[in-house]
This record gives C-alpha cells, structure tokens and sequence, in this order.
C-alpha cells in the first residue's frame, strides 16, 4: 500500500492521482501541459509528492522550451554526438564558460540568444564556420575528431544541405496571387517536408539538416513555425529570391516539381495527405489526436518510406513525382 503525508488530515494517507489539464504563464509564455495531480482519498484535498511535483515541473519546462524554440536537452545532446565531442569543448567554440553546456545538460532553461546559437549548430555548414573561426581554442585531439566528422558529414555526398529557411524561400518566390497561387504557413511546412523527402528518395541526402517534428497539424519544422507564425492562417507574401545562389540545378529542379505537385492544393489537403505518410503515423499513432507533440520524425524513416513510394510508383525522374498522388487518391477524391 503506497501512502503519503496529507496536511489535512495530519497523517500519511492513501490517494489518488488525476491527470489535469494546467493552463499558466511560465517567464510569460502561456503554457499547457498534462499534470498528475495527487489527492488525498480521505478528505479529496491535493497533496505534495515530491516525485509528481518534479515530473510536472519537468513537462511545464519542456512546454516552455516547446513553445519559446528553445533547444532541448535532446538536440544538445545530440549536436555533442554528431559530431563526437564533449560540452566542455563545445562551449570553448562558442566561446562560452566551460561549465555552460554541462549546465544546460542537467536541465538548465538558456536564455533564447543562446539557444539560438546552438541550434545554429545543428546544420553541419553552421559548425564548420564556428571551427574554422575558434579551432585554436580547442586541443589538438578535438580538433582532429571535429574535423573527421565534418569531413564525413559534408563529403558523404556532392550535394551540399542548406538552410530551411532557404528551403521556404524558394517556395515563397513562387508565390502568384493573381493565378491564385498562394501559401500559408501550414501550406508552407508540408512543402518543406514533401522536399526533403523526395531530396531523400532520389540523391539520398537531406536537403536541410533541420529535423521535423509530428505535430498535431501533420510534419512541421518548429524553427520555421517561429518564423511566419505572425501570419497565422493568413497567405505569407511573395518574396524575391534567386535559387542559383543557394541550390545546384539538380535541386532547382527538383524542387520545381515539388511545387508542381504539391502547390496545387491548400494547406488543409496537404494535412491530410501528410496524415496518411507512414512517417508520422508512426510518430502520432501513441499520441491522442489533439495532444501536442515535439516528437521528432526520423530523417531516416522519412528517406525509407520516399524511396518505397519512388519504388511503388516505379518514379524514375522528378517529372514522375505526381505518380505518388494517386497514394492520396481517396483524400482528393479521384
């Protein structure tokens, strides 16, 4: 029998846990997180348990984290393991106090500047600069470790990984109100990941280093959220931008046929054809479909399940992508 103090009663009691829904404001960021509440089964008063109250601390700081783009504990580690070096020396690069990165391990909230910096981090191109510009600072054996795992990273394959914002860009330029071409920030996230999927399939390497993450609304981009979520549901605007400066011809094409698939429809099609690809299924299929989710979606299963479809489909070049829709043939209705 499991029991605990209850002040009310002034003994040790047995109670009850209840998951509650908590709405508050964390640094001013509104908050909303799934608490587990425990109350006395005597006289139905809550209770303190040390262990649900750190649980629940935890889950409102990871929502803060969520909603204020902050890296999490996760995406530090895993910027570490990339590229096989340790807080330490990762803080020296940056130029920060040694102790920092350590700090942010154990669950320390960074301010957004610095977490900005970090994630900066995660593209491969980003991380190159900042070596080449501190490597002094570091011993010689970081150095030789950092400097393998770029070398492997970047020369993997000819095809260089840009930035999603570049990404967004790109499809932002195509943008023509008078044809009724347009695209909101929901529309924009699943062309973004229709990119990156098919860059997947057919030159088997990520077109941005940025993760998606399954959220509710389908596969989403939560740097690029932040960016146009002023927008709301509203249309982003035209912008002028020159692929030839950013992407090969090779890429340029691609994502031409990307927009020629995929541009046609509107943000709640594109959801719903995203609902049914197997990489978020798999993500959401432990989740309720209203609960919030930073899950990330593997780019590896995002590659295996384009190249199952350039399989399926029997897509030999870019042109064969409108192939796929026949996938969603029920959603569109033919």
């Amino acid at each position: 029998m499991v029991t605990a103090y209850c002040y009310y009663c002034d003994k040790d009691v047995e109670f009850t846990v209840k998951e509650i829904e908590i709405t508050s404001n964390l640094k001013g960021v509104e908050i909303n997180y799934t608490a587990k509440v425990p109350y006395c089964n005597e006289c139905k008063n809550e209770i303190y348990i040390a262990e649900l109250d750190d649980e629940n601390i935890k889950k409102a700081n990871d929502e803060y984290r969520k909603q204020s783009g902050i890296i999490t504990i996760k995406e530090i580690e895993d910027i570490l393991s990339t590229y096989n070096i340790s807080g330490k020396t990762l803080a020296k690069l940056l130029g920060w106090g040694q102790a920092t990165i350590e700090r942010y391990l154990k669950g320390i909230t960074p301010l957004k500047l610095y977490s900005d910096e970090l994630k900066k981090l995660q593209n491969p191109i980003n991380m190159k600069k900042l070596y080449d510009l501190n490597k002094d600072y570091i011993g010689e054996q970081s150095r030789r470790k950092i400097e393998i795992a770029l070398k492997n990273i970047l020369n993997s394959n000819t095809k260089k990984i840009v930035n999603v914002f570049d990404v967004a860009k790109f499809f932002l330029s195509k943008v023509n109100v008078e044809i009724g071409s347009s695209i909101t920030p929901l529309k924009l996230q699943k062309l973004i990941y229709y990119a990156q999927g098919w860059h997947l399939a057919f030159l088997d390497k990520p077109l941005f280093a940025t993760e998606l993450e399954a959220w509710k609304y389908g596969p989403v981009s939560p740097e690029l959220w932040r960016e146009y979520q002023s927008y709301n549901y509203q249309e982003i605007k035209k912008i002028d931008f020159e692929p030839s400066k950013i992407f090969d011809i090779e890429q340029i094409q691609l994502l031409n046929e990307v927009y020629d698939t995929y541009g046609i429809f509107d943000a709640i099609g594109l959801m719903k054809m995203t609902h049914e690809d197997t990489p978020w299924k798999e993500i959401r299929k432990t989740h309720k479909e209203s609960e919030r989710s930073s899950e990330i979606i593997p780019q590896e299963k995002i590659r295996e399940y384009f190249k199952n479809l350039k399989e399926i489909f029997n897509i030999q070049e870019f042109k064969d992508i409108k192939k796929s829709l026949y996938k969603y043939r029920d959603i569109l209705g033919n």
